[in-house]
């Protein structure tokens, strides 16, 4: 089937004033595997943007000649309502600034309504109760009621992606390596994605819970094997949050490094033609991201890092202090900051001013940590 090019406009904030998703479509529209890509769902997160430029032009010539097995649909910006956050020269996109919230969170849980709706249709036939699962996860978020410009936003977004059988929700951090919150449930048969993207940090994590957008397509799934276990019900799809390095890590030769990665990832798992070769080898091992010490300001001051994205850090060491610049002693001016993990500095916060509570880096780590003493605010 040929390229097809759709607009989902989403509920208007004011008189005059409207904003819409821009979608694209590739592949026999219904058919599977069904494969979702999407870009700057936190609006100011745009290295994604140009990697998903990149493969359109790539999924077209491959659409024409054939060589797409199942659907593919792509939304190379994910947040038009997060694009036109300016502030005085400055694009925070990461927050609604109506009051709406992370833009990447607060996605429903919509598992008990699926399951009160189709509990009795589901039986031993894994195929059929794929396919009524589906459905009614469709009409769930058809009948979601959302208020307002960014839930009418999740919303869409949901809708495009929640019967999917991939997702790839494309962000990044502030400053870091490139590294990807991976399904713990399907490290063993994805795996190569990590190794194809050269990545060196893999976050395991279990997506049976939580409001990300990229949970929202796999809870109702985790939730109905758990009500109703003598049920065939297959595996969840396979979600991932792609995080591109650093916010200044924005240009046609990363993007170009990275599309090829994805491509050469679909085509080794029969969604694309072509001969992929050998994966590459995987740069790290695979850590749970409950080991991950996501330090936290005890102070308000200016930020001095020891370390740098991709170092390795012991735990117990200073990974940064926090500065009062006021302070006439040097030494007591400054505020160590010491890791609880030993591992890669995989990202860090790339203003230098923080406050008391604010997340500023984050080191993986091999073993489950406890929670933070501190409260942690979602920078």
């Amino acid at each position: 089937m040929a390229h097809r090019l759709e607009t989902v406009p989403l509920m208007s904030p004011g008189p005059g004033t409207e904003r819409f998703l821009t979608v694209h479509r590739f592949g026999q529209i219904g058919s599977r595997p069904k494969l979702y890509f999407h870009a700057a769902l936190h609006a100011d997160e745009l290295p994604g943007t140009l990697i998903l430029n990149r493969m359109l032009g790539w999924l077209r010539d491959a659409d024409v000649a054939g060589e797409i097995q199942g659907e593919i649909v792509v939304v190379p910006y994910a947040n038009p309502v997060g694009i036109a956050n300016r502030i005085m020269g400055y694009h925070l996109g990461r927050y609604d600034l109506d009051g709406d919230g992370n833009f990447n969170r607060w996605y429903p849980d919509l598992a008990r309504k699926v399951g009160d709706r189709i509990g009795n249709a589901l039986g031993n036939d894994e195929a059929h109760n794929t396919a009524v699962i589906r459905q009614a996860s469709v009409e769930a978020v058809e009948e979601w009621v959302a208020y307002g410009e960014a839930n009418t936003l999740r919303k869409a977004l949901m809708a495009l992606s929640i019967d999917c059988d991939f997702v790839f929700d494309l962000h990044c951090h502030g400053e870091a390596i490139q590294y990807v919150y991976f399904p713990e449930n399907h490290w063993e048969r994805y795996g190569d994605l990590a190794a194809e993207l050269v990545c060196r940090t893999v976050l395991l994590f279990p997506t049976d819970s939580g409001s990300n957008f990229d949970i929202a397509p796999t809870t109702i799934w985790h939730q109905l094997r758990k009500r109703f276990p003598d049920r065939a019900i297959a595996e969840p799809p396979f979600t991932t949050t792609l995080e591109l390095r650093g916010q200044n890590d924005v240009g046609d030769d990363l993007a170009a490094a990275d599309a090829r990665g994805l491509w050469r990832f679909m085509q080794r798992h029969g969604i694309v033609a072509g001969d992929p070769g050998d994966p590459p080898d995987l740069l790290c091992v695979a850590t749970p991201l409950s080991g991950s010490d996501n330090l936290v300001a005890p102070c308000a001051g200016v930020l001095s890092y020891r370390f740098h994205p991709g170092d390795h850090v012991q735990a117990g060491d200073v990974v940064a202090d926090i500065v009062d610049p006021a302070e006439l002693d040097f030494e007591a001016a400054r505020t160590p900051v010491k890791s609880r993990a030993s591992g890669v500095l995989y990202g860090r916060a790339m203003s230098r001013l923080v406050r008391p509570g604010q997340s500023f880096a984050v080191i993986s780590g091999h073993e489950e940590l406890p929670p933070n003493d501190l409260p942690v605010i979602d920078y």
